[in-house]
């Protein structure tokens, strides 16, 4: 699924991928926002270019061979079989596909975990103009997401859809992904899954816990251009779906691009039903280029990295009185994001962009997300800015 790497050499990966963290002396912890690209991926996205300066006859490629090459490197990193993958812009594709044409009805109730990123929230209030009811699980005493609350209102079985990240984007806090399946297999609700902050720096197999769909951008963990993402849609639900928009490319009659003009509405048997239209080729090379890098690494493998690096950061915290934490450091619940806060988070981050450290501030924390090209010595940095800022 995400390959057999046990761990690889972060400093052989940096050279050979990252080259200019080092000749530019800067630390970069910030792949929750925005993951640099590969050099692999760079290079692929310049000789795609090139060539798109004179087609020829091999666009058919574009078509067919680039995205298909995409959604089986998706499938591949999360468990899944190739044609479960639909290829979109971005994670609110997904999330869009997901409130917009799951079976829900006036009076149904979609669960809601309070403090979700925007773009798990909006494509479900949306429908309250349906009539289908939206409810919020509170923060806990905290303010993390309340995994235990949320499970209880599941077993009352009335929920028809939970829609939740699998890690939080300003605490990194991470579900217990097979509870909160189980609940919801056990009481018919539908599970839906924004993948973004978690899939490329935590494993994610689908194969091995059920997930109705699961959606995620390129953009931040899968180190991908911008304008590119996949949904997983379970195969068993693919039938079942009925999205408000389609695409032309999304019917078997338009799969002979030499006979078009036969328009009977029949979709695809698979996940490319939900498509619309022609995708973004140019960003679809660089996903794959980027995504052959984390496979050949291996997510277990980044995930130990990052948790050995961020170490260094978790005894950091804990040893001063004036940080507290914003994540909960434990290890069930640890992903690739550490959020602390500090009391003068604005000026802590202008202070790190002075001293080329780049980190971000999410609701008043400071958030650093740890990849698999960070070091320790990123975090010696990380830390001794800090302490400058406070002492």
């Amino acid at each position: 699924m995400t390959g057999n790497a046990v761990n690889f050499d972060v400093e052989t990966l940096r050279r050979s991928e990252f080259p200019e963290f080092d000749e530019r002396g800067s630390v970069y912890l910030n792949s929750a926002s925005v993951g640099p690209l590969p050099r692999r991926t760079r290079r692929a996205l310049q000789e795609f270019s090139a060539e798109a300066g004179a087609p020829d006859h091999r666009v058919h490629e574009y078509v067919e061979e680039i995205p298909a090459t995409a959604r089986r490197l998706c499938a591949r990193l999360i468990g899944a079989r190739p044609h479960e993958i639909a290829l979109g812009a971005n994670t609110t594709f997904g999330l869009a596909l997901a409130a917009s044409a799951l079976p829900v009805e006036p009076g149904d109730t979609v669960l809601l975990l309070d403090g979700e990123f925007p773009a798990n929230v909006y494509p479900w209030l949306n429908r309250e103009r349906d009539g289908v009811r939206i409810e919020f699980v509170p923060r806990d005493e905290r303010g993390l997401p309340n995994e235990s609350a949320a499970l209880e209102r599941i077993e009352r079985g009335d929920v028809r859809i939970f829609a939740a990240s699998l890690v939080n984007f300003v605490s990194g806090f991470r579900l217990d992904l097979e509870a909160i399946s189980r609940a919801c297999r056990r009481h018919g609700t539908y599970l839906v899954i924004d993948g973004i902050q978690a899939v490329g720096a935590v494993p994610v197999d689908v194969s091995a816990v059920d997930v109705d769909m699961l959606a995620c951008g390129g953009q931040k963990w899968l180190l991908s251009p911008n304008g590119v993402g996949f949904v997983y849609v379970r195969e068993g639900l693919i039938g079942e779906l009925d999205p408000a928009t389609v695409g032309w490319l999304s019917f078997k009659a338009t799969q002979n691009f030499e006979e078009l003009l036969d328009y009977q509405f029949e979709p695809l048997d698979d996940a490319r039903r939900f498509e619309l239209g022609s995708l973004p080729f140019y960003c679809l090379r660089g996903l794959s280029e980027s995504l052959s890098l984390l496979l050949e690494l291996g997510v277990p493998a980044i995930e130990k990295h990052v948790r050995k690096v961020q170490a260094k950061l978790t005894a950091w915290v804990e040893s001063r009185r004036d940080v507290d934490w914003v994540s909960d450091p434990s290890p069930a619940r640890r992903s690739g994001i550490l959020s602390f806060r500090v009391p003068d988070p604005a000026f802590t981050d202008a202070r790190l962009r002075e001293s080329g450290i780049t980190v971000s501030v999410r609701e008043g924390a400071v958030r650093a997300a740890t990849h698999a090209f960070n070091t320790w010595e990123d975090i010696e940095r990380l830390t001794a800015c800090v302490e400058s800022t406070l002492d």
